[in-house]
């Protein structure tokens, strides 16, 4: 609703400079990104409940204090809030589903309709936010932070009240609790829950070209705005109206396993659009925005459905975390990849990016599925 529009705010509205207005949205970025570990850490200690509130408490505040702050040291602390809330809530939302959901049925049914929620949430939030930017930039804020209030008291209120220090989700299931547990270093460095976190995050690496290669394709080919608006809408359409029968009839007659390799391979495919159709491109940006969208709604809510399987005696927090962060510096090397490959503003981009793009899906498919088919005797957990 309101990020969408803060660099606009920033450099319009308030006359900042281009350092100053990259120095905070890169500090926000940063905040969740990089903080993602930290967030399911804490939520392991405090609670997953307790977190998922806090976060949305310090989202609320940080979002009505961009919509009034007009001096840097204001701006920077509302923005470290928004991303850092993110880092806290992202993955003890997810822990807690995966805690509340400890057969495997149930964790893909939750994470579909999670994913779904998401979706709908990416498609009327920037349309709402662009109706209250119509009024006041300060309103966006203070309707933005309202709901994340709001969000956070129905949280408190509807979430199952937390039981001590969260265990493993491993020992949810069997009822045990190990005497000395491993430390943090050696859980996360298992070699098994490193390989699916590195191929999960070949999704975050070709997610981000949406924010990236997709707008540069747009601008050097003239096709403006509106062309760059039907792509995030076809891709949230698709999400919305395809993510329930993908999961329900789809993925269970493919397996976990084929069905999130396939889909980082479609993602990949999409990317091939820009050469396939170079004759017709704003069709290719349309093609590539259905194709990405379908491979996600293939793979991305069984990542968080299927990661508990690799974590083992790893708290469900700091797994949840771990992969977040992971995917954010993945994303974070990808686009400065793709963004040297793609030269000058004016410059077409290179055939040579695409196809890497495309490779990216492929291994990150085939890699994904290799793991996940070999991982072992089937896990209900």
């Amino acid at each position: 609703m309101l990020m969408p529009y803060l660099a606009q705010h920033l450099g319009a509205d308030l006359g900042l400079a281009g350092w100053i207005t990259g120095l905070v949205m890169g500090l926000r970025v940063f905040s969740q990104q990089g903080l993602f570990l930290l967030g399911g850490w804490l939520g392991d200690r405090l609670g997953y409940r307790r977190a998922i509130v806090w976060g949305c408490c310090l989202r609320g505040l940080g979002f009505v204090l961009l919509g009034w702050a007009q001096a840097l040291p204001l701006l920077l602390l509302a923005a470290f809030l928004t991303g850092f809330a993110g880092a806290l809530f992202t993955p003890c939302a997810q822990a807690s589903l995966a805690a509340q959901c400890p057969d495997l049925s149930q964790r893909r049914y939750a994470f579909t309709l999670h994913n779904v929620a998401s979706e709908v949430g990416m498609l009327l939030g920037p349309l709402i936010g662009l109706a209250l930017l119509n009024v006041d930039f300060r309103l966006t804020g203070c309707v933005a932070g309202g709901l994340f209030l709001l969000f956070g008291a129905l949280q408190w209120r509807l979430l199952p009240p937390d039981q001590g220090v969260p265990k493993p989700l491993s020992q949810l299931a069997s009822g045990t609790v190990h005497a000395s547990p491993k430390s943090l270093f050696t859980q996360l460095a298992d070699p098994s829950l490193l390989r699916f976190v590195g191929f999960c995050a070949t999704y975050q690496v070709m997610f981000h070209q949406l924010y990236l290669a997709v707008p540069a394709y747009v601008q050097t080919h003239g096709l403006g705005s509106s062309a760059l608006s039907a792509v995030f809408t076809v891709s949230a359409v698709v999400g919305i109206a395809l993510q329930w029968p993908v999961s329900r009839w789809l993925v269970p007659r493919l397996g976990d396993a084929a069905a999130m390799g396939s889909g980082l391979a479609l993602m990949g495919a999409a990317f091939l659009s820009p050469l396939v159709l170079a004759a017709w491109p704003q069709a290719a940006m349309l093609v590539l925005a259905t194709l990405l969208s379908l491979g996600s709604i293939l793979c991305f809510p069984l990542f968080a459905t299927v990661l508990p399987r690799y974590a083992r005696d790893c708290p469900l927090g700091t797994c949840y975390g771990f992969m977040s962060s992971v995917g954010g510096c993945a994303a974070l090397v990808g686009q400065a990849a793709v963004g040297a490959g793609l030269g000058t503003a004016q410059a077409t981009p290179a055939s040579g990016v695409w196809l890497a793009l495309a490779a990216c899906g492929v291994v990150g498919g085939l890699g994904l599925w290799r793991v996940t088919r070999t991982q072992g005797t089937p896990d209900t957990r």
